[in-house]
């Protein structure tokens, strides 16, 4: 079974209160309001892009789950375990796409120590290893948890076998995820856009041939056909 990602409140992703995001760069006012027991202090000084390592050593450590979170995706100076810790029940947000793992300070080597964990959340994190291959995106393209799948259907290391295969998925994002795979094969991309379910979200797949592309842009410059009465 996948693993369930914590709810979170609308009233909880926030941005910093004005008044802190206007002291970001005062290093002593983030120091002071670090120990502040309203959460939604130190909830908005996790939002600063840099805090002194000693800000960053409380934060990381604060037992609310949202100060970590906002720390993962707005702080430069997030520690590497913290940012791991996040990634085991965060998934990214349109907000910040990405993060925790696109965060410089996120740590890629070893990461293959998980492809067998059991937090699918724990096991994608393989798929960034330095020392990964496409034999773990394949293995990875066969889980059972959609998760796991879905990730593997971003891979470009992928096979066009097996995009195919996760084109028709019984879970919609992975099907969305491997249309927009660029390793996809023609074959099947043309089959996608010819689909009135696939073609809005296969063409946008960057690997549409040339020849594809400038029919479709002369088929949506055609006028459309006048209504009789």
């Amino acid at each position: 079974m996948a693993a369930e990602v914590p709810d979170i409140e609308p009233a909880e992703v926030t941005t910093a209160l004005w008044w802190i995001g206007a002291l970001h760069e005062n290093v002593d006012a983030m120091r002071r309001l670090a120990a502040s027991p309203k959460l939604l202090v130190r909830r908005s000084v996790a939002r600063a892009p840099r805090l002194p390592a000693d800000v960053v050593a409380t934060l990381a450590h604060d037992e609310d789950r949202i100060v970590r979170l906002f720390l993962a995706e707005s702080c430069d100076d997030a520690p590497p375990e913290m940012l791991l810790e996040v990634a085991a029940w965060w998934e990214g947000s349109l907000s910040f796409p990405g993060r925790p793992l696109t965060h410089p300070n996120f740590p890629r080597d070893g990461l293959l120590r998980y492809a067998d964990d059991a937090n699918p959340r724990m096991r994608i994190l393989a798929l960034a290893d330095p020392t990964s291959t496409s034999a773990v995106a394949e293995q990875f393209s066969h889980d059972p948890d959609p998760i796991v799948r879905r990730a593997a259907a971003e891979d470009h290391r992928l096979s066009p076998e097996s995009l195919r295969r996760l084109a028709a998925d019984t879970d919609q994002r992975v099907r969305m995820r491997a249309w927009l795979n660029p390793s996809i094969s023609a074959g099947t991309l043309m089959t996608l856009l010819l689909n009135t379910r696939s073609a809005k979200h296969a063409a946008r797949n960057p690997g549409i041939p040339i020849p594809v592309m400038r029919h479709m842009a002369t088929v949506a410059r055609l006028p459309s056909p006048a209504i009789k009465p």
